[in-house]
C-alpha cells in the first residue's frame, strides 16, 4: 500500500510556512500516523480496484508471489492478497507501519528498507504494487529509477500496479496533513512515458482527484489541512518471455 502522499498544490500560504519550517523525514512522518492511517484512508475506492486487478491477473498462477513497496499498515493490500492465499512480501521505510502491517497480515513476510535501495533478484515477483511511495525524499530521477527497478523485480508476463500523486515538481516544500516535508512527482504524461520506456506495456492508466475527509476524522490533521489530490493509477504488465 501506501505510502499515501499529498498534491504539490498548496496555497501560497502554506508554500511559504512549508519552507519557514524544519521538514518531517518520510519514515518519521509514517511513524507518527501509523495507527491511525488505514482507517484515514479506507475511502478510497481506486485502491481496491487495483487490488481487485492485481487478483484477477495472479490467479492462474496462484500462489502468486506479490510484493507491496511501501506497504503501510498492511491494510487493504497485503490483507487482501494474503486473505486470497498468495504469498505476500511487505516493505517500508517506518517500523510504526510494519508494526501494524504485522498485525494486519500476521503470515505475511516484511522488510524494513526504503523503496530506494529495495534490490530482490531479477524476475521474483508475479505482482508488484508500489502505491504512493515515490513521493516523499526523492528526486525524481529516483522515480524513474524505481520505476526501472520495478521491471526488473517483476517476472515476465507479471504486473505492476503503480499509484501516484501525478503533479510536476522537484524538491517542492510543502504542508501536507498539517506537516511539512519535501516531494517530488512527475506529471501523469511524464510517469506513462517513463513506465513504457522501461518496457512494460501499459494497460489501463486514470487520473482521479481524492478528497481525504476521514483524515481530519480519525485525528491525523485538521479539517482545514486537506485538499483534493490528483491521483494517477497505472496498470501495467511486462511483456511474456518469447517461446524457445
Amino acid at each position: 500500500m501506501t505510502t499515501h502522499a499529498p498534491a504539490h498544490a498548496p496555497t501560497t500560504h502554506a508554500a511559504d510556512v512549508a519552507a519557514a519550517v524544519p521538514r518531517i523525514n518520510v519514515e518519521a512522518l509514517f511513524d507518527g500516523m501509523s495507527s491511525k492511517y488505514e482507517a484515514a484512508f479506507s475511502d478510497l475506492q481506486s485502491q481496491y480496484d487495483a487490488i481487485n486487478w492485481v487478483l484477477s491477473e495472479v490467479e492462474p498462477h496462484k500462489p502468486a508471489k506479490i510484493v507491496d513497496v511501501g506497504c503501510g499498515p498492511g491494510k487493504p493490500v497485503l490483507s487482501s492478497f494474503a486473505e486470497a492465499g498468495h504469498d505476500v512480501l511487505g516493505t517500508d521505510l517506518s517500523s510504526g507501519m510494519l508494526e501494524e502491517a504485522q498485525k494486519n497480515v500476521p503470515g505475511g513476510k516484511f522488510q524494513k528498507v526504503n523503496t530506494l535501495e529495495f534490490n530482490p533478484p531479477d524476475n521474483t515477483f508475479d505482482a508488484v504494487c508500489l502505491m504512493f511511495s515515490l513521493l516523499i525524499d526523492v528526486t525524481q530521477e529516483h522515480i524513474r529509477k524505481g520505476i526501472a527497478n520495478m521491471y526488473r523485480i517483476v517476472k515476465p508476463g507479471g504486473v505492476l500496479v503503480f499509484g501516484t500523486v501525478a503533479v510536476e515538481g522537484e524538491k517542492v516544500d510543502i504542508i501536507w496533513m498539517g506537516r511539512p516535508i519535501n516531494v517530488s512527482s512527475l506529471s501523469p504524461e511524464e510517469v506513462v512515458k517513463t513506465i513504457k520506456k522501461v518496457g512494460f506495456e501499459v494497460i489501463k492508466n486514470e487520473e482521479m482527484k481524492y478528497f481525504p475527509e476521514r483524515a481530519p476524522q480519525v485525528g491525523i490533521c485538521k479539517a482545514d489541512e486537506i485538499w483534493p489530490e490528483p491521483l494517477l493509477w497505472v496498470y501495467a504488465r511486462k511483456p511474456a518471455a518469447p517461446a524457445v
